[in-house]
């Protein structure tokens, strides 16, 4: 494979087949193109949340420079779970065992948990 530094070499699209979560740096392994993996050693996320990726999530790998070692691998979500139908300006957060909080278009934030539904503060 050559990577002459075409947008092809810079960005792929990626899903995870791998997460190990155990030390300082979480580590990912994904699959881009045919029999293409990498396992990136670098995943960007913001500061004061952090998540582990389940298995068959998509995202992007960037590769600095279009080189494999220098990925950095960002935007994943999970295409089965996510919440879906949004209006404008709203904003989900989502687990992987039904949990969701939602900020809503009319200022309402909802927590939901597998044992309910609880409104942070209900509209009037």
């Amino acid at each position: 494979m050559s990577y002459d530094g075409d947008l092809n070499s810079v960005v792929r699209r990626v899903e995870v087949v791998k997460v190990d979560d155990r030390d300082g740096v979480q580590k990912v392994t994904v699959m881009g193109l045919a029999d293409e993996y990498f396992e990136l050693s670098y995943r960007g996320q913001g500061h004061g949340l952090t998540s582990v990726p389940k298995v068959g999530a998509v995202g992007y790998a960037f590769l600095a420079n279009g080189r494999p070692d220098q990925a950095i691998l960002m935007g994943l979500e999970d295409p089965n779970t996510r919440p879906k139908e949004r209006q404008e300006g709203e904003a989900v957060m989502y687990g992987g065992n039904d949990q969701v909080v939602e900020h809503k278009a009319n200022g309402d934030t909802i927590l939901k948990t597998p044992n309910g539904v609880f409104h942070v503060n209900p509209p009037a």
